[in-house]
């Protein structure tokens, strides 16, 4: 059945006006005939879903996970009913608009004040949501309401349709993956379980898309996007912008959840520090950067390690730890326990110290040679007194040329080139 205005939800809440459609239903503006003016949001399933247990379930699931939730900064939740196959949800008439609409008003980014604004008062919703054990899941500008008509902007998250509480049962398939891509977390893109720390990335995407007026990961596709969130650096933003709260959007768009402020709460706190003009304290419930990848558990350190740097340290947090490359070195080769080592061709090849060692004594060998024929020749000489000193050397030279030829032939090393 066609919904028109005028029409009455299970005899108590007549259609003023059209909201908004989405995907999945309609929002009406709705007049509560039991509750004497009070103005209500009726969020009801399209006709086309009427009686799919798939959609039925998202909107029980909504209308529960909202009414365990009381805060200022989410949609309150009056009443929920099934009429006709098709579910439907009371929540309270926020006034204001979408985020998304006022993000288009700013192509070129929005007021850094009003950014942090609008950022903190989620982020403290999101506290509240995470304290009673839901995650949103789909935080995006289209599920956040401003109210930014007067003062500081009244800000309140909707949608809780496909959020996730500890004790619920799984409402999709193994594999699939839930959310819109644009700000998917990179563990929800990978199909993994999302957490607190999913729905702190998807809220600095939305930091992002307000300061710059653009989402930083666009593609063709949903599955285009989604693999960009797990795999594409988070593109700069304009240096204009405060240096702290760039620092804290990046910290928000850590790739890995270890690396992202531990708690929405943190977050609300580190704005409101850059807001008043000084600097967060990141050593309270945030971890400090590196930006994009994981931090690992604190070790404790050896007295002999040098310290290293900030930048350091957080490298070898976040990387995998590289194979380390072998060096060669000399290796002695072993044919069995307890054996001698064996041998390499080279250790075979004669050594210069054992040269060296035999050619120590050929130069004294040489010398006694020379002294003894000397002495040799002198007592020639002596005994023969019909010889004269000439002649004794002239005998003695030849003989002494030999000798020593022949010694100095033997010489180790040593090759005679002479032709007999």
């Amino acid at each position: 059945m066609t919904l028109r205005v005028g029409d009455t939800v299970q005899g108590r809440y007549r259609l003023v006006d059209l909201i908004a459609t989405g995907g999945m239903g309609q929002v009406w503006q709705a007049s509560d005939a039991d509750i004497e003016g009070r103005t209500c949001a009726l969020k009801i399933l399209r006709d086309e879903y009427a009686g799919d247990e798939v959609f039925l379930n998202r909107f029980r699931a909504e209308a529960k996970h909202t009414a365990a939730l009381a805060h200022e900064g989410i949609a309150a939740l009056y009443d929920y009913g099934e009429v006709d196959g098709r579910a439907f949800i009371v929540m309270e008439l926020v006034p204001g608009r979408p985020l998304s609409d006022i993000i288009e008003e700013h192509p070129d980014g929005m007021d850094q004040v009003f950014t942090m604004q609008v950022m903190r008062q989620v982020a403290y919703a999101l506290q509240a949501a995470h304290r009673a054990g839901v995650v949103h899941r789909d935080i995006k500008p289209e599920n956040i309401l401003v109210d930014d008509e007067s003062g500081e902007p009244r800000v309140k998250i909707t949608d809780f349709g496909i959020a996730r509480s500890e004790d619920q049962a799984k409402l999709t398939k193994t594999g699939l993956v839930m959310g819109t891509a644009q700000y998917l977390s990179p563990e929800q893109a990978m199909g993994k379980a999302a957490t607190n720390l999913s729905d702190i990335y998807s809220l600095g995407i939305v930091g992002y898309e307000m300061l710059t007026g653009r989402r930083p990961f666009t593609g063709a596709s949903q599955v285009e996007i989604a693999m960009a969130q797990v795999k594409k650096r988070v593109p700069p933003m304009p240096e204009d912008i405060d240096r702290e709260l760039r620092k804290l959007v990046e910290m928000c768009l850590a790739k890995a959840p270890a690396n992202r402020p531990r708690t929405a709460q943190a977050v609300a706190e580190s704005l409101i520090a850059i807001e008043a003009g000084e600097e967060p304290d990141y050593g309270m419930g945030v971890f400090q950067p590196p930006l994009t990848q994981p931090i690992a558990p604190k070790q404790e350190r050896k007295p002999a390690v040098q310290p290293r740097s900030r930048r350091e340290r957080s490298h070898s947090r976040t990387s995998a730890m590289p194979a380390v490359a072998s060096q060669s070195r000399p290796v002695r080769h072993r044919a069995a326990t307890g054996a001698q080592p064996v041998l390499s061709a080279q250790s075979e090849q004669p050594q210069p110290l054992n040269r060296s060692r035999r050619s120590r004594f050929t130069l004294p060998g040489i010398v006694l040679a020379v002294l003894l024929l000397i002495v040799i020749v002198m007592a020639l000489v002596n005994s023969a007194g019909g010889f004269t000193q000439a002649n004794a050397l002239v005998f003695a030279c030849p003989q002494f040329l030999q000798f020593a030829r022949g010694v100095c032939g033997r010489l180790p090393g040593r090759t005679d080139t002479r032709s007999d």
